[in-house]
């Protein structure tokens, strides 16, 4: 009877023992292909009372940039200010080899390096992307490469195609955006090499965005709808005024561009230029002058700032701990209902993310802050979702915006 007993027990405690290891396996899948479990974080995540960070790339050094291309991969390709794109699949995971090494022609001194990118509209098509970059003779280098089917991870420098030289003497002020708008068009952002005079001197191209057509004709033509068209200035400019538009985006609902032009030099007395600047322009609307180098244009309350022939920023911080801004997009994903339609941007230094809302018929919001992470932050992301990422240049890492809510 006892021996009954025992064998019983015995069996009983195997079945156990089998359930157990069952689970434990099941538990080890689930957490491997799954998500983690309901209310947990993924390891690095930024949680904060407004806003919530989490890690979908790592490995990186100095990212400046991450974009999608219009081709339904879902690759993320990062660019890497030392002068190497990267692509990243769906899952994060970092390819072994360079789609582009551009690393033995790329100045990477101070703001230097691998800056911009931009796949053409018709990218699947034409395997057309540009990039933008300061060369080891200081200049801004905008060059067309072409992607083959054959070769998708990786692409062939000697289809290098140059589209536009801006000689510079500095070091600084680069700018280094590229964008195609709504309309088909090529924009590219300029600062203004450290001479400031010439941002209002529209026969120039520093200190300006510039809208190139790099369909009809190579390298490039002057769009006929640019605003100093047929005058003394250069055709290439669309909007001047600038010191240095770092980072810029297209809000796709709506095809309003949105600008983050850096001032964090005092050039101006009593500091009058010790600010951050949110420039903003409805959609079609060129020839804007956004004010830059005019000292009075910079005040606490830009509501105050109506200076004749002059376009007053949307929003304006100082330097109280914060240092650069970095433009970002108008969040239009699904995943955080309560943050579409606001512009969301950062700080470099501080780490800090911020929105505002509004349009060009509507008073716009103050300045939100959503939160402050100890990440230096180069650049925000859009991916073909309309989600929003945020560029770690300091940890080498992109972070997703996974959460957020407007104080």
């Amino acid at each position: 009877m006892v021996a009954r007993i025992g064998e019983k027990l015995l069996r009983h405690m195997r079945l156990i023992l089998v359930a157990l290891c069952a689970l434990a396996i099941a538990g080890v899948v689930g957490l491997k292909l799954g998500a983690p479990p309901a209310g947990a974080q993924a390891a690095g995540s930024f949680v904060g009372k407004n806003l919530t960070l989490t890690p979908v790339i790592t490995g990186l050094t100095e990212p400046t940039f991450v974009a999608w291309p219009p081709d339904g991969s879902q690759r993320a390709f990062n660019l890497q200010r030392g002068g190497l794109i990267r692509i990243a699949d769906p899952n994060g995971q970092l390819s072994s080899i360079a789609f582009l090494d551009l690393s033995q022609q790329v100045s990477k001194g101070n703001e230097e390096g691998l800056l911009g990118l931009a796949f053409d509209p018709q990218f699947a098509q034409n395997g057309y992307f540009y990039v933008d970059y300061t060369a080891l003779d200081r200049s801004i280098q905008v060059v067309r490469y072409t992607a083959t089917p054959d070769h998708p991870d990786y692409v062939d420098p000697s289809t290098a195609e140059p589209v536009l030289v801006v000689p510079k003497r500095s070091a600084y002020h680069q700018a280094g955006m590229l964008d195609f708008g709504p309309d088909g068009y090529l924009y590219v952002s300029v600062g203004d090499d450290e001479q400031s005079d010439r941002a209002q001197d529209v026969g120039v191209l520093t200190g300006k965005i510039l809208r190139l057509d790099v369909e009809s004709a190579q390298p490039y033509a002057i769009p006929p709808s640019n605003p100093f068209v047929g005058t003394d200035a250069r055709g290439e400019v669309w909007d001047y005024g600038l010191r240095n538009p770092w980072r810029f985006s297209f809000d796709r609902a709506t095809g309003d561009l949105w600008i983050g032009d850096v001032h964090h030099v005092d050039e101006g007395p009593g500091g009058n230029n010790n600010w951050e600047s949110v420039e903003f322009q409805p959609a079609s609307q060129g020839g804007v002058n956004f004010g830059f180098p005019a000292h009075f244009f910079r005040c606490p309350d830009v509501t105050d700032c109506q200076a004749p022939g002059l376009t007053p920023p949307v929003t304006q911080y100082p330097h109280q701990m914060n240092c650069s801004i970095t433009g970002g997009y108008v969040y239009r994903g699904s995943a955080i209902p309560t943050l579409v339609g606001a512009y969301v941007f950062g700080d470099l230094c501080t780490g800090g993310v911020f929105a505002v809302r509004g349009n060009s018929p509507q008073p716009w919001s103050k300045q939100l802050e959503l939160g402050f992470q100890p990440i230096k932050i180069s650049s925000f992301g859009e991916d073909p979702s309309g989600e929003l990422y945020v560029v770690d240049i300091q940890g080498g890492a992109i972070y997703r915006i996974t959460d957020a809510s407007l104080p």
